[in-house]
């Protein structure tokens, strides 16, 4: 007999017990409860990323002193700290700084479509970007921030900003998101959150005090 023919025949059955009955409640009800708690500790979880991430890209902005891979590397342990994260296996985050060049004949604005932000150098070696992510996760370069012209906010020519990216792996409490009821051989009935969830931040902040500079040895 499959489970499907003893399901249809279970449901036309006319006779009961109110003590079986609350037992099938009781776990149909400790189900929702655990699924809630779930999707509710997710979306917290959620926030606190986001959070910390615009505290670190505040920290950035009011930065008068010239940063660089230790300082990004130093600032994730801020990150680290206000998520709980247990590090590079859990977390990372990818400081940029970019500029919309100004010209004597091209005053435009990046708008991301007509013209776009340019990475900037590196003000203390030739050659290098001014950009840096943790846990072997990979700079920019000039290409892979032109795929990102649809996310950067409209810059006035000779104006400047840092991106701060973030990225947080969430496991959730209950692993009973990546299991799923099989009835006649379909997958119908899924509960909770899939395992490893992506979370992340892509934040853009212009400096508060002079441009923020970039030294490869700070």
């Amino acid at each position: 007999m499959t489970t499907l023919r003893f399901l249809r025949r279970f449901l036309k059955q006319s006779r009961g017990s109110a003590v079986i009955e609350g037992l099938f409640g009781s776990v149909l009800l400790l189900g929702w409860f655990m699924t809630a708690y779930q999707i509710y500790d997710a979306f917290r979880m959620r926030a606190v990323v986001s959070r910390a991430t615009y505290t670190v890209a505040d920290l950035i902005s009011r930065e008068r002193d010239p940063i660089g891979p230790a300082y990004v590397a130093g600032i994730k342990t801020i990150f680290d700290a206000a998520t709980r994260s247990r590090g590079d296996a859990q977390s990372w985050i990818r400081v940029t700084l970019i500029s919309c060049v100004e010209t004597e004949t091209d005053a435009r604005a990046c708008d991301g479509t007509n013209k776009l932000v340019t990475l900037r150098s590196s003000d203390s070696t030739a050659g290098s970007i001014a950009s840096f992510a943790t846990g072997g996760h990979a700079a920019y370069t000039q290409s892979t921030l032109d795929a990102k012209a649809n996310v950067i906010p409209m810059m006035a020519a000779g104006d400047s900003a840092a991106i701060v990216e973030a990225g947080y792996l969430y496991s959730p409490i209950f692993n009973i998101g990546d299991k799923a009821l099989s009835l006649g051989g379909n997958n119908t009935v899924e509960m909770g959150l899939k395992s490893n969830l992506q979370f992340g931040e892509f934040v853009v902040t212009r400096p508060r005090g002079p441009r923020t500079k970039w030294f490869d040895s700070n």
